[in-house]
């Protein structure tokens, strides 16, 4: 579908309201709760590191309860009145909802405050919030398969916390695959659990599209064009239920951070072979879509410019010792897994680690992101032979900041 962006906005009070939406207001919080993601294998962090963190809640004018107690979603303050979050935070399917979506009157936004009990920061209504529609009018956002997850929602009154910029087309390199990025929000601190009402960040690598979409990851319910993918493919961090809508940024070189993702959906919480999926914001279509839908709405620029990635100094990470675990013998078409035991024997952090394999009649690759100073990974790599016979397989690892390692397996391929 060809999206012309600047003039596919549509703001949900246009569409007219149902009376029946009066009637469903008291039923809002608890609906929207059983559905929203939240931070899982992270720790406590304050305000003061995430300035544009916005904590999106049911108006108190209408709802009872402090604000964590009315927290739904997270989201991004992008200008003072403006927020980026997920759509499938304001969407109902009932039919007292105007094309799935509620009232804007339901919502309000909390800046400027760590925990969300507390009464510091501003808490301010909703008065309106946009999503993008198609050439007919319709709605993008697809609420089975979350494709075009993204709203932009307006504030009564101004925020005084700090906004944050969008990664710009020039600034890919900030979330390319294996970089480090960083998921904050309130919430579930593990799949099934409890809530925290103190803001929680966790870091996380981003994925790269083939291995978030492959049959053992995410698979078809990751659609590459407006979604992206972040994690570990171990497992153990992730956003969970509560955390939906709120800011994936990754940081500079100049000791800020650009947004680059939207939290919105996953299978389960922090699950191997699982991560997470965003909507990709700092990747057309959406980008342009909330480029220009700002700019509309408040006449300011939210696209970030010239911004690289933090530096590392060379050689101060080091691949040490690798070993392959697998079978000897493989028949010829069949896929099986091998295991590379990865560890870093430096004093940093070690970027950007890729595991490629190669042979008479297989190619392979994987991603292993990161790996911690002193630490040891795991990655399973899939291997297709195409040819049989006596096959010398090499597995060769490579690392934005640190040599690389290869091991020779030599395997039986049968016909």
């Amino acid at each position: 579908m060809q999206i012309r962006s600047s003039a596919f906005l549509a703001p949900v009070s246009s569409l007219g309201n149902d009376a029946g939406a009066e009637a469903d207001r008291k039923r809002l919080p608890a609906k929207l709760l059983d559905a929203m993601p939240r931070i899982v294998g992270g720790e406590e962090t304050t305000i003061g590191q995430w300035p544009w963190q916005v904590a999106i809640t049911a108006n108190p004018g209408i709802f009872s309860g402090n604000g964590f107690e009315r927290h739904l979603c997270g989201g991004s303050l992008v200008t003072p009145r403006l927020v980026v979050t997920a759509a499938h935070c304001f969407f109902d399917s009932l039919e007292s909802s105007v094309y799935g979506f509620d009232d804007p009157g339901l919502f309000a936004g909390i800046t400027g405050r760590t925990q969300l009990s507390s009464g510091t920061g501003q808490e301010t209504d909703v008065s309106e919030y946009y999503f993008p529609i198609d050439g007919f009018g319709d709605p993008l956002y697809d609420p089975d398969t979350k494709v075009w997850d993204v709203v932009i929602v307006e504030l009564a009154s101004s925020s005084t916390s700090p906004t944050i910029k969008i990664a710009g087309p020039d600034e890919g390199a900030l979330w390319e695959q294996g970089r480090t990025a960083f998921v904050t929000g309130w919430g579930l601190t593990s799949e099934g659990g409890s809530g925290s009402d103190s803001l929680r960040q966790v870091g996380v690598e981003m994925i790269s599209d083939s291995i978030c979409g492959s049959s053992g990851s995410n698979g078809a319910n990751f659609i590459a064009e407006t979604m992206v993918c972040a994690g570990l493919l171990e497992g153990g961090r992730d956003a969970c239920q509560g955390d939906s809508g709120g800011p994936l940024v990754a940081p500079t070189a100049a000791g800020d951070f650009r947004l680059v993702g939207v939290t919105s959906k996953g299978v389960g919480c922090a699950r191997p072979n699982f991560p997470g999926i965003y909507g990709r914001l700092a990747g057309n279509p959406i980008r342009s879509w909330l480029a220009n839908g700002v700019q509309s709405i408040a006449g300011i620029d939210i696209v970030g410019s010239g911004a690289r990635p933090p530096e590392v100094a060379a050689g101060s990470a080091r691949i040490g010792s690798v070993t392959i675990s697998g079978p000897a013998r493989i028949r010829k078409g069949r896929t099986r897994t091998y295991t590379a035991n990865i560890s870093n024997s430096g004093d940093a952090e070690a970027f950007g680690v890729m595991l490629r394999v190669s042979g008479r009649g297989v190619r392979s690759s994987a991603s292993v992101g990161s790996i911690d100073a002193g630490a040891t990974r795991n990655v399973s790599i899939r291997v297709r032979p195409r040819t049989a016979g006596r096959v010398a397989v090499t597995f060769k690892l490579a690392s934005d900041n640190a040599g690389g390692k290869t091991v020779r397996k030599t395997i039986t391929v049968r016909r």
